[in-house]
Formats: structure tokens, C-alpha cells, sequence
């Protein structure tokens, strides 16, 4: 629970998932936010086929009482992996509590920045209009793009593009950005050595509206329970641009609201069987 400006919200982290690979190191920053009673409940949505992760989901809501098991009454039909991101949607229906803020991460999700969802929580009060609320992270292409312009992560392994208003999937969904091998162990090297040395402030960017309704991977977002969402199909879509462009409410960017998304599909054979160290290093950082 959070109380900024005289406003008391309940906050709920909502995750499609799961693997365990990943939750079982991201759990142990939501559960040291839940005994500090920052955060009220985690929504575990049940999005894979996979039994080992299934049971791992099960195992999480037995070990702490505030992790719940979402489903769905219909069967998942994987697209990638073992899981289909054209499902996620329909479980929209379960975060609408009026009282509520509820705050997505995705299940590779790996590190959260200490501070990071009182940041996200507290722009959620201070921005009532915005649809949704966007924090800034590592690893998704368009944040990718502002890093690299901002001297954050260097140019060495390649040049991304950069947000064009003209053609707004210019940065988004750059190829090169959210495929390369080179650049995705770029990136994971380049975070280790500025958490090492305590440098991680140079990632943080402006934080501001995003009036130009800008495109970006929904990795992270923060809502209103009141605004009870019916989210779109086309998820990311909806999300990002479509939605908050239909209602003319424009999302926000939490420019000091730090996180590291391991890897997009693309780049996660490849760095799993190449760089397993990537993984382990943020085992170890979360212990």
C-alpha cells in the first residue's frame, strides 16, 4: 500500500507467467516489497503449458499467502515457447479493483532498481490522466534507442535507430535492436559493469508525457484498477499507442524507474546457450 499526496492506493504487481528461470529470481525483490507492505499482492497469470513451470507457479502461491494463481476458462494454446501472448489480454479481467494500482511485469523481468515501484506508484498519483504508466527499461527497443543516445550504453556493437515522429515503428521495432547477439550481451555486459560501479544513475532519462502516444515493448506498465481496462487483442498495441491515442490520455515515462528485461525472443537461445553467466550474475545481484 502507498500513500503520496493525502491518496492511499493498494498496489498489485499483476505477471503473465511464468518461468521459473526467471520468476525465481525476480520473487525475491516482490516478496521483500510485500514483507515491507509496499506491496499488497502479486497476480501470477497462468500463461504457459509447461507442467514443471505450472507447478513452480502453484509452489509460489503455497510459500507466500499474498501470491495468487490466475486463469483463464479456456485452454492456452502456445504461440512461442509454451505460452501465447495473444492470451494475456483476457486476463485484464481480474485487475480492476477501484482502489487499486496495478503494476505488470513481465516473467523476464530479472532486476528491479531499489525504489523503483514507489517511483512508479507515486507517478501514478501525480499523473491521474495518464492511461498508462511506462518506467524505464533495460532492454526494450525504444528505451534501447534513448540509452544509446544519451551515452548510456555505447555505440560499439551498433548503432540502433532512433525514434522518428514521422515513422513511429522506426526505433520500436528495429530488427537490429531486438534480435543482434552482439548487441543483446552488449547490453547485459554494459548494465554489470555500471551496477559494479555504481553508475547506474546514467541510464535515467527525463521523465515526461508521452504526447507523441510513442511506441514501446510493454514489459513494464502501471494502471488504475478504476479505469477498468478492457485490454485489446492486439495487446501492445492497445497498450502503448492505440488505446491512450483513442481516449487522448497519453502514457507517461518514469525516467528514474529502473529495471532489466533479460531478453526478447529473439536474442534468448542464443544468449541462454552462449552467455549462461548473463543469467547466474543476476541470481547472484538478487540474493
Amino acid at each position: 500500500m502507498i500513500t503520496h499526496n493525502n491518496q492511499t492506493y493498494k498496489v498489485v504487481c499483476v505477471t503473465p507467467a511464468g518461468r521459473e528461470r526467471y520468476l525465481s529470481i525476480f520473487k525475491k525483490f516482490i516478496y521483500r516489497k510485500m514483507e515491507e507492505g509496499l506491496v499488497d499482492g502479486w497476480q501470477l497469470w497462468q500463461n504457459t503449458v509447461n507442467p514443471t513451470d505450472i507447478a513452480y507457479l502453484e509452489s509460489m502461491a503455497k510459500e507466500n499467502p499474498k501470491v495468487k494463481v490466475y486463469t483463464l476458462d479456456e485452454a492456452i494454446t502456445p504461440t512461442w515457447e509454451s505460452y501465447n501472448a495473444m492470451q494475456t489480454h483476457k486476463f485484464s479481467k481480474y485487475a480492476m479493483e477501484d482502489d487499486t494500482i496495478y503494476i505488470r511485469f513481465d516473467d523476464d523481468i530479472i532486476w528491479c532498481e531499489e525504489g523503483a515501484i514507489e517511483k512508479i506508484a507515486k507517478a501514478r498519483i501525480d499523473c491521474p490522466n495518464a492511461l498508462y504508466i511506462y518506467p524505464n527499461v533495460i532492454n526494450s527497443t525504444w528505451i534501447t534507442s534513448m540509452h544509446q543516445e544519451i551515452g548510456a550504453l555505447s555505440e560499439e556493437k551498433g548503432r540502433v535507430k532512433r525514434y522518428n515522429p514521422s515513422d513511429p515503428n522506426q526505433a520500436y521495432l528495429d530488427e537490429f535492436n531486438y534480435s543482434n547477439s552482439d548487441l543483446i550481451y552488449h547490453i547485459h555486459t554494459t548494465f554489470k559493469k555500471r551496477y559494479e560501479e555504481k553508475s547506474l544513475s546514467a541510464y535515467y532519462l527525463p521523465s515526461k508525457s508521452l504526447d507523441e502516444y510513442q511506441r514501446f515493448s510493454i514489459c513494464c506498465v502501471a494502471w488504475w484498477g478504476k479505469d477498468h481496462l478492457q485490454v485489446g487483442e492486439l495487446e501492445e498495441e492497445w497498450v502503448s499507442w492505440g488505446e491512450p491515442f483513442r481516449r487522448q490520455r497519453p502514457n507517461f515515462l518514469v525516467g528514474d524507474a529502473l529495471m532489466f528485461h533479460f531478453a526478447y525472443h529473439t536474442q534468448r537461445p542464443w544468449l541462454e546457450s552462449t552467455h549462461p553467466e548473463c543469467l547466474e550474475y543476476f541470481k547472484e545481484i538478487t540474493k
